[in-house]
């Protein structure tokens, strides 16, 4: 009897690493290829040796850039876009893994040296000269490495509920860091449509601005290939001990928004901000998620009009005042 119980114990441990093995690197989940938005029409495209950004631009006068919200697209910003283009030429990019960017660089590196490239990219190719430069959670971190950075690149940062002040993320992400598990895991959970809405509820505090339509947005992107493998190589490759080391010398303006119910990135991390980076306006909203551009748009809208007015008139005292030398905020 032994020989046939190890036996079956061996075909079955067979059976099972076979099965995880298809599921993370031979299953493919099915993509919405289908999925054609109404705000397709008024996008644009720019084609560079690294990828072909997918973005939108409007109004005119100081740039503004909004980088896509980490896992999402420029959908994210449509609150946002409006209200600031009254003022400014406003751009929201997807960079790869994201939307409707294609990478064509296959080497492309995963990690804060690969999305600061693509950032640069952009900007090169849009002959963009000193924005104010924005992001949300993942992007918020890709915008404060690379001010950090290109420091005289960047005129100020607009970040909402950043990474970069945390190397430990919540487990739904965590778990992507581990080969097979990770796979596995982003095929099932992040490629579901069910699974994208419980996710998107999730960081809503007023989940009923959720629609149909915002699901949809929010997932079918996000199974297209490039963008669904970006997940998990993104999670194992972005190492945030390089932004926060880097804090204490960050010298850029900087606007820092936190929702108070935010679960994904805590609120403890608003904290991280304040006490380290001298240039950091540190605010926390409360009854706001961590989707805070479409979760609490009407706050989120008049800080950034605020702060980027102040900044306008900070620049033109310094004109009339001549060449100054920084000064670090009091803290």
């Amino acid at each position: 009897m032994r020989p046939r119980i190890l036996a079956a114990l061996a075909v079955t441990l067979t059976l099972l690493v076979s099965a995880a093995l298809y599921g993370a690197y031979g299953y493919r989940p099915p993509e919405a290829s289908g999925y054609r938005p109404d705000l397709l029409r008024t996008s644009h495209f720019i084609d560079t040796p690294l990828a072909r950004f997918h973005y939108l631009r409007q109004g005119s006068g100081t740039p503004v850039v909004l980088l896509s919200p980490g896992a999402s697209w420029v959908y994210g910003w449509r609150h946002q876009l409006p209200e600031l283009a009254r003022d400014h030429t406003v751009y929201v990019v997807d960079l790869p893994g994201q939307g409707f960017t294609s990478l064509k660089d296959r080497r492309f590196a995963w990690d804060l040296n690969g999305m600061t490239r693509a950032i640069g990219a952009f900007l090169d190719a849009m002959g963009i000269d000193r924005p104010a430069l924005g992001g949300l959670s993942w992007s918020g971190g890709w915008a404060l490495a690379y001010a950090q950075r290109y420091p005289d690149r960047v005129d100020s940062l607009l970040l909402l509920a950043p990474s970069g002040a945390s190397t430990r993320d919540t487990w739904v992400y965590e778990i992507m860091k581990y080969p097979v598990i990770g796979e596995i895991w982003n095929n099932m959970y992040y490629a579901d449509r069910s699974s994208s809405r419980a996710a998107l509820e999730r960081i809503h505090v007023h989940q009923e601005k959720v629609t149909e339509q915002d699901v949809d947005a929010f997932w079918a992107p996000g199974t297209f290939a490039d963008n669904l493998e970006s997940q998990y190589l993104l999670e194992r490759g972005l190492d945030w001990r390089e932004t926060i080391d880097a804090m204490p010398g960050t010298v850029t303006p900087a606007l820092v928004v936190w929702g108070r119910q935010d679960t994904v990135n805590p609120v403890g991390q608003a904290r991280v901000f304040d006490r380290l980076m001298p240039g950091a306006q540190v605010h926390e909203l409360d009854g706001c998620g961590h989707a805070l551009s479409t979760d609490c748009p009407q706050h989120v809208n008049r800080l950034f009009a605020d702060f980027l007015a102040a900044r306008a008139t900070d620049k033109g005292n310094q004109r009339g005042r001549g060449p100054q030398r920084p000064e670090l905020r009091a803290r």
